[in-house]
Formats: structure tokens, C-alpha cells, sequence
């Protein structure tokens, strides 16, 4: 996977030269996407990529921003599924959106108004580091444990136990990236089998009031950086 910038996927876009894919949820695909992007949403990249897209050719996965793992964790799955020649838009549509470049549809102002301050992130992300450390603001980071089985895709699946966590297993590439995790109730003999490809991560300087709003939506959250590196589970009844 290397990275790339706007230029460079404004050229390969122009010439038809990759395959650019957006693998955020479906309504910010339809809110606003790179033009000519396809649709692939993480859920999907395991079980789609390979009869919608060409390995004989460049892959662009983008997401949202340089804070979103999405992009990262796909990469890492169409890396197992054997292409080869991955670029990663590291800065995201926020980055497309805020340069003017053109969308479908076109982006409306709000849209372009949300993406501004990730727009900045992406180009000075000391910046936002170092209103963190002087706000000294309490972090998700500090209420999270590493605890959970670490599995390969091709691990086999253990049973689950009454007093495992949920999940009860993350799947993770050589290098630490998170590709899935084991729920409860799944008992595929293969890890790649068994996992749910897209659980909700979080990163660990993410506020515990934010995280409470995805929790109201997800069974547990995992911390992540913004390569998908796998940190560890939330606690958030540790937080509260």
C-alpha cells in the first residue's frame, strides 16, 4: 500500500487509470463521492472485491479523513485477497471536497463546511495534537484494555466461553492492522470465516462524550489509530 495525494489520484482519475474505491457507509457515498469512485463499504470489501474489481490494475481506497481508519483496515483486506498494487488517499474526501475537485454529486455547502476542519487536520495535524495536550482533556485512550484473543484470518476460531468479552477476538493482519473481530455467537472453524469485517473503532484521543454516541448504536468499540493499528477495547463503563 503506498500513499498518494490529490494530484496524483486528480491524474490517475483523468486518465482511467485505477480503480478508485469509497468504502464509506452508503449515505456518505450518496452524500458526496470522488467522481467516478465506486462503492464498496468496508462490510463489503471481503465478499465483493474480488468480482467487482480488476487486480491487474491500480486500487485507490479512500474514507472520510486522515482520522478515519477505514481506508487503512481495507487496504489491509484487499491485501489478503492478493492485489497488489494498492494506493491509499490517505487525506480522504474531506481533502477532494475542500480543493474543489469535482464530485457526485456536488458536494453542498454544508458538506464542504464539515469537511473544513479535517481539511486543516490533514495539514496541520500539530496543530489539533497540540490543543489536546493543553486542553488536557480527558481521552477514551485512558479507559481501554488490551485484552482480547489476537488472531490471524487463518487462526482456527476457540469456543466461546461464559465469561468471554464481546468481542472475544480480534483479527489482525502481521503487522497489527485490524481486519475483523470473533462475536460471540460466531463458531466458524477459520478466523476469516468466522469475523465481522467492519466493527466501529474509535481513536484513543476521541472524548468519552463522543464515544458514548457510537455506543448507543454498537455493541462495544474498539481503539484503533488512524492506520487501523489495533490498540485495544473501550471500557465504557470505566469512563463513566
Amino acid at each position: 500500500m503506498r500513499e498518494i495525494r490529490h494530484r496524483e489520484l486528480a491524474q490517475m482519475r483523468a486518465s482511467g487509470g485505477a480503480q478508485i474505491v469509497d468504502v464509506l457507509p452508503s449515505h456518505e457515498y450518496a452524500a458526496a463521492h470522488l467522481r467516478g469512485a465506486v462503492h464498496i463499504p468496508l462490510r463489503r470489501i471481503i465478499g465483493d472485491a474480488t468480482a467487482s474489481l480488476d487486480r491487474t490494475r491500480p486500487v485507490v481506497v479512500y474514507c472520510r479523513d486522515s482520522l478515519c481508519d477505514l481506508s487503512a483496515r481495507a487496504a489491509a483486506q484487499l491485501e489478503m485477497l492478493g492485489f497488489t498494487d494498492i494506493r491509499h488517499y490517505f487525506r480522504g474526501k474531506a481533502d477532494w471536497i475542500v480543493r474543489g475537485l469535482p464530485t457526485d454529486p456536488r458536494a453542498p455547502l454544508s458538506e464542504r463546511i464539515r469537511a473544513l476542519p479535517y481539511f486543516v487536520n490533514n495539514l496541520a495535524p500539530g496543530l489539533r495534537s497540540f490543543w489536546i495536550r493543553y486542553s488536557d482533556r480527558v481521552r477514551v485512550g485512558e479507559f481501554m484494555r488490551d485484552d482480547l484473543l489476537r488472531l490471524g484470518p487463518e487462526d482456527c476460531v476457540p469456543p466461546a466461553s461464559a465469561d468471554s468479552p464481546t468481542p472475544r477476538a480480534v483479527v489482525l493482519t502481521p503487522e497489527g492492522v485490524l481486519l475483523g473481530t470473533i462475536e460471540q455467537s460466531e463458531s466458524a472453524p477459520r478466523a476469516l470465516a468466522a469475523m465481522n469485517p467492519g466493527p466501529q473503532t474509535i481513536r484513543p484521543d476521541m472524548t468519552p462524550r463522543l464515544a458514548a454516541k457510537l455506543m448507543a448504536s454498537n455493541p462495544y468499540l474498539l481503539v484503533t489509530t488512524a492506520m487501523g493499528n489495533y490498540l485495544g477495547r473501550y471500557l465504557a463503563s470505566q469512563a463513566q
